[in-house]
């Protein structure tokens, strides 16, 4: 019972790990947004890669090589983790900055810039901008500026891919 007690003084008085930037709120839960979709559909493209993924219904699917496949893990363990490290602070989101407004296949959308860094990785700090939708929160686009990549989201219209 007092160890019951002392945890909860700790918690109620001790200032909470996470330390995320207001602005930059909406990243997060529009990562959370999304863990929350039963379907999705993402494709990842850079100048040298493309990767595709399904999320429908509790299946997940990916494409290797030019042939889709039931992927051997749920898919949603990255994005999960990605929330923790920035939570955490592990992953260090910062400058986000609103940077207007856009229609992208008939949603309208907020686009925010942000940097981010791995803390300890050795891996450059990068800019990108994220694309969320103005009226339900999701992650739509994502633009890599470092790598020249970008990442696409849907959430309509999603079927499993022939295997």
């Amino acid at each position: 019972m007092k160890r019951l007690l002392v945890a909860a003084v700790c918690l109620t008085i001790l200032p909470p790990t996470f330390a995320l930037d207001s602005a930059c709120d909406p990243l997060v839960k529009a990562s959370e947004a999304k863990l929350a979709q039963e379907s999705w559909h993402a494709i990842t493209e850079t100048k040298d890669v493309k990767i595709q993924a399904i999320k429908l219904k509790g299946e997940y699917f990916m494409e290797v090589d030019a042939k889709w496949q039931k992927a051997p893990m749920d898919m949603d363990q990255a994005e999960r983790a990605a929330v923790e490290l920035i939570k955490s602070d592990a992953l260090k989101i910062t400058e986000c900055k609103e940077e207007g407004s856009e229609m992208l296949d008939g949603v309208e959308m907020k686009i925010f810039s942000y940097t981010s860094e791995m803390l300890g990785s050795g891996i450059p700090k990068t800019t990108s901008k994220l694309y969320i939708g103005k009226e339900d929160g999701l992650p739509y686009k994502t633009l890599l500026d470092a790598e020249g990549g970008m990442n696409t989201i849907t959430y309509k219209d999603i079927s499993a891919p022939k295997i």
